[in-house]
């Protein structure tokens, strides 16, 4: 018996053994090369799946997504498109016979003869096989399209291009006539109606430069669509809903003082669902869902005393509505019943549920992440895919939703604490706090995180990602609560939170450090300006100066929106929010050696506030180290390898600053 023990005893160590070599470490190399579902659709019959997948190219630096189906039946999927370069966008023909997407891949220009690719253009492949053609070959490319119910129509819309005016700018280009004027006219939008049996262009109406999100009405006898009139990002509260018939007679829907944005017909076409705000003029106010006529009659916000935001909808049937709720750290799927306007929560439990699609009997398509899991698909929530077993070679440790309350006492607030593998609640770990972007946004308890969470926690690092006031996903009164006191309340939330952790014990309160990008990259350097607790800090395309940003950001707006007013309408001054609540106007309290990191064409917060943030502390004799990143705009995302470097420069920082202790 004693023999018998210890053979068992010694296959269970070889075993634990095994499984451990098994466990590697886990980078932000391995997390680039996870396939991960993006954008699943049903097909009309249901029988069906398109979805896409993104790539990182190493060699090249760059991103690639490619079109995947699944046979529902078969419960197999496989790789639908082939090319180098991107395919995104798929949709199936309502009659189920193509596969439409966009891709910028090389093309037949049928006029002239010649193999091009410079523009997006509009593919078609056989669903049952074949290879994919072109349907479009213009100059202003494809931003968007939509198909008509019959199948025998395809709207979509395209910059318009003048050819004099280009070979004039190419002539200018070559003498270095190439200034820059603003402010710059945006190019019209172009409304093109394609015949699908002929593949020839039957009809264009000119839109304005804003014009986006188009849909044909069930009848197909219409388009509807939104627009901000000028196509500028800082315009974005000033959306309206107009449809267009074939004749292109165009009729203005709706004209609130606030954004009315994604319209769409019900099935029948008796009813046009779209989102409004509460309040018109900021980008952090409660979004609704409204409905009415398609005349744009009969206007009804059905979700008025619903306290929570609805991010995506689609309708099931003429009767019934299933959106999306950011809730929490989570994210929900309700419904709602026109006719007597009730609201039912059909998710529950740890889970982040987006991509809402439905068929034409009503199955539903969604995908599902969560804290254990990086994506999967759901049909009428029943699981289909299992890409999630590709995490079973690392083990970077656990994670779970905290909460405590506000130092003022007005709100519970929620955070995410990221834990190494092995935790021990005994011993001292040292911590780093993570701040999100926004205001307006929030963490969600899932494993894909878009810092080096994951990477940190598996190299034995507490990670903190807190959702102070001003972070969506909880009430209309949290969301707007940082309104005209930016780094008050929020900042106070976020310190509440750290020190409820260290409370608990674990927190090695001498090594912590912290880091965020755009509002958390603006957080991180508030927070080292007015406290000296962090060792480390990571600052990332975040804002130094509100004067700064203001001057160089394509949306100034965001000032005014949390300020309240523009800086020469109050006197200069320490109660001047642009002074009292920039972190330059601090900078001889930063102490903390500081990693800042930015793209030299972050066209949001420009690079100028990482650059006087530099200057600032070099100048002081702060330790201090700015990387500035070719080509890459906001987000340090646009090439793999970049982000590969942002994440491993940071993580090389907090090394060197506040190490992990073996």
């Amino acid at each position: 018996m004693k023999n018998l023990f210890m053979a068992c005893l010694f296959i269970l160590i070889i075993s634990v053994s095994v499984e451990a070599q098994n466990i590697k470490p886990y980078t932000m190399t391995d997390q680039l090369k996870l396939n991960i579902p993006l954008n699943p659709v049903v097909s009309p019959k249901g029988d069906k799946i398109l979805f896409t997948i993104k790539k990182a190219d190493l060699q090249k630096s760059k991103w690639v997504t490619q079109v995947w189906l699944m046979d529902i039946a078969a419960k197999k999927y496989f790789q639908f498109t082939q090319d180098g370069e991107s395919c995104t966008n798929p949709i199936f023909s309502p009659d189920e016979k193509w596969v439409t997407f966009l891709s910028v891949r090389k093309y037949l220009n049928r006029e002239s003869e010649t193999m091009e690719s410079e523009a997006v253009q509009l593919w078609a492949a056989p669903l049952n096989g074949g290879e994919a053609h072109n349907l479009t070959f213009l100059p202003g490319g494809v931003d968007e399209y939509c198909w008509s119910h019959d199948s025998k129509r395809i709207a979509f819309l395209s910059n318009e291009y003048n050819e004099q005016k280009e070979k004039e700018k190419s002539i200018n280009l070559k003498i270095k006539k190439d200034d820059y004027v603003y402010p710059e006219e945006k190019p019209a939008k172009i409304l093109f109606l394609l015949d699908v049996q002929t593949g020839k262009i039957i009809s264009s109406f000119k839109l304005d430069a804003g014009a986006e999100d188009i849909s044909f009405s069930a009848d197909d006898q219409k388009i509807i669509y939104q627009t901000n009139y000028t196509g500028e990002y800082n315009d974005e509260q000033k959306y309206d809903i107009y449809s267009i018939d074939l004749n292109g007679n165009e009729t203005q829907l709706t004209n609130e003082p606030g954004p009315e944005t994604l319209p769409a017909y019900s099935t029948s076409g008796k009813l046009i669902a779209y989102i409004t705000q509460t309040v018109p003029d900021i980008e952090f106010a409660q979004t609704d869902l409204n409905i009415m006529n398609p005349d744009g009659t009969g206007k009804k916000n059905l979700t008025k005393d619903f306290d929570l935001s609805v991010n995506s909808f689609v309708w099931k049937d003429d009767n019934t509505i299933l959106f999306t709720v950011n809730e929490g750290t989570n994210e929900q799927l309700y419904k709602i019943t026109i006719a007597n306007g009730k609201i039912e929560k059909l998710t529950n439990g740890n889970m982040v549920v987006s991509d809402i699609s439905v068929s034409d009997k009503g199955d539903l398509c969604f995908k599902s992440e969560s804290a254990n899991t990086i994506g999967d698909i759901f049909l009428n929530y029943k699981k289909l895919t299992d890409f999630s077993k590709q995490l079973e070679r690392f083990n970077p440790g656990t994670q779970e939703v905290v909460k405590y309350k506000s130092q003022d006492g007005k709100f519970d607030i929620e955070g995410i604490l990221f834990k190494p593998k092995d935790f021990d609640p005994g011993k001292k770990y040292p911590m780093i706090l993570t701040v999100h972007g926004g205001p307006y946004g929030s963490f969600k308890n899932t494993f894909m995180q878009v810092y080096g969470t994951k990477v940190w926690t598996d190299k034995g690092y507490i990670v903190f990602a807190p959702n102070p006031r001003g972070s969506s996903g909880y009430s209309d009164r949290f969301a707007q609560a940082n309104r005209y006191d930016l780094g008050g309340g929020d900042y106070r939330d976020i310190m509440a939170g750290v020190d409820y952790l260290i409370s608990k014990g674990f927190v090695d309160t001498t090594e912590m450090g912290v880091t965020g990008g755009s509002y958390g990259g603006y957080m991180t350097n508030w927070i080292i300006s007015q406290n000296n607790r962090f060792k480390a800090a990571v600052s990332m395309y975040g804002l130094f100066s509100l004067f700064t940003d203001w001057s160089n950001s394509i949306q100034p707006s965001w000032e005014k929106m949390y300020l309240g007013y523009y800086y020469w309408e109050k006197p200069i001054d320490m109660n001047n929010q642009y002074i009292s609540r920039s972190p330059s106007f601090y900078v001889q309290n930063i102490n903390t050696p500081t990693l800042i990191m930015h793209g030299d064409k972050d066209l949001y917060t420009n690079l100028s506030n990482s650059r006087e943030m530099y200057q600032a502390l070099h100048s002081k004799g702060t330790p201090v180290e700015f990387v500035i990143f070719p080509r890459a705009g906001h987000g340090l995302r646009n090439e793999p390898n970049q982000y590969i470097d942002v994440v491993e420069r940071a993580t090389r920082w907090f090394e060197k600053y506040i190490p992990v202790k073996k």
